[in-house]
C-alpha cells in the first residue's frame, strides 16, 4: 500500500524513485514512515520511468526541484551521463542509486553496497574476509556488492550471467581491486564445481537461478531480492544452507539515502519498523 502525506504544503520537500517497473518498491512505505515519525516536512512517491524516458526524468529532477530520487531497475548505470557529479563511491562502483539535487546540481551516489555489507555482516553474522563467492547477475547490484565486498576483503568473485559478454564487463571493471575475479555464463561447464566450492552465494539478478542443487550447510546464501521468501531461500532452508533476504539491504540502504537527503541519522529501526508493520 503506498502511503503519502495526505496534509502536503507548498514547502513540502518530494522525493521518490525512479524504476521501471516501480509499483512494487516497498521504498514509499519506509521513507513515509520515517518522515512522519521524524517530523520532517518530506514526502516520498514512486515515479515509473520507461528507459527512453530517463534523460527527461533526471532533468524534471531540477524543473520540479525535487530534493533526489533513488534509482532502481534498469536505470542504474545508463542514469550516469545525466549527472553533474559523481560520489567517489558511484564513480568506483559505476552506478548510482541515489540522486541528490542540490539547487539544481544532481549528485549520483551509491548506498547499495553499504547497505549490503550492513545487512550481510549485522544481519547475517558473515564475515567476507578471505572467503569466496559468486555473484549472479551483473547488473547495477551486482557491482555494488562486488565492490564492497571485495572492500571487505573477499578473496576471489565469480561473476555468473546469462550474457557472459556483461558478466566479463564488470569482472574488468573490478580488476582495480587486485584481486581474483573471473566471469562466465551460466552455461558454463566449469559452474557446478565453482558453486559447490564457495563460501556464499548472492543472488543479484530479478529473474534468480533454478540452479540450487550446490546449496549446503557450508554456502551462505544471500538473495538480494527483498521478497520474504523466494524460491532461492526456500531452497536454501531445504538444504540447512544459512541464508538471508534482500529486506535488510533495502533497509539500510534507503536509511543512508534517506540520511543524504535530509542530514539526518539513518532510521534504520524506523524502517524497519513500517515494514514489520
Amino acid at each position: 500500500m503506498l502511503i503519502i502525506p495526505s496534509d502536503l504544503k507548498p514547502t513540502t520537500k518530494i522525493v521518490g524513485i525512479f524504476g521501471d517497473p516501480v509499483a512494487q518498491s516497498l521504498s514509499p512505505k519506509m521513507h513515509n514512515h520515517a518522515f512522519e515519525k521524524l517530523g520532517l516536512d518530506y514526502a516520498y512517491i514512486p515515479f515509473l520511468v520507461k528507459p527512453e524516458d530517463l534523460k527527461d526524468a533526471v532533468e524534471d529532477i531540477r524543473k520540479l526541484n525535487l530534493a533526489g530520487v533513488n534509482v532502481t531497475i534498469p536505470h542504474k548505470e545508463s542514469i550516469l551521463p545525466y549527472m553533474d557529479a559523481l560520489s567517489p563511491e558511484a564513480k568506483k562502483i559505476g552506478a548510482v542509486n541515489t540522486v541528490i539535487n542540490r539547487n539544481g546540481k544532481l549528485t549520483g551516489d551509491n548506498t547499495d553496497g553499504k547497505g549490503f555489507i550492513a545487512s550481510l555482516t549485522e544481519d547475517g553474522l558473515f564475515n567476507p574476509w578471505g572467503k569466496s563467492a559468486v555473484i549472479w547477475g551483473a547488473g547495477g547490484a551486482a557491482r555494488a556488492v562486488a565492490f564492497s565486498l571485495f572492500d571487505e576483503g573477499l578473496d576471489n568473485l565469480t561473476i555468473v550471467n546469462r550474457s557472459e559478454e556483461r558478466a566479463q564487463i564488470l569482472a574488468y571493471s573490478l580488476i582495480v581491486t587486485g584481486k581474483s575475479v573471473r566471469a562466465m555464463g551460466t552455461d558454463d561447464k566449469n559452474l557446478p564445481g565453482i558453486l559447490k566450492g564457495c563460501n556464499i552465494f548472492i543472488n543479484a539478478s530479478p529473474e534468480g537461478t533454478k540452479n540450487t542443487g550446490f546449496l549446503s550447510p557450508s554456502v551462505f546464501v544471500y538473495d538480494a531480492v527483498y521478497a520474504k521468501e523466494t524460491p532461492l531461500l526456500k531452497a536454501a532452508k531445504a538444504a540447512k544452507a544459512p541464508h538471508l533476504g534482500g529486506l535488510g539491504m533495502l533497509i539500510r540502504q534507503g536509511a543512508l539515502s534517506f540520511s543524504l537527503w535530509t542530514g539526518k541519522e539513518p532510521p534504520v529501526g524506523l524502517m524497519k519498523e513500517a515494514l514489520n508493520a
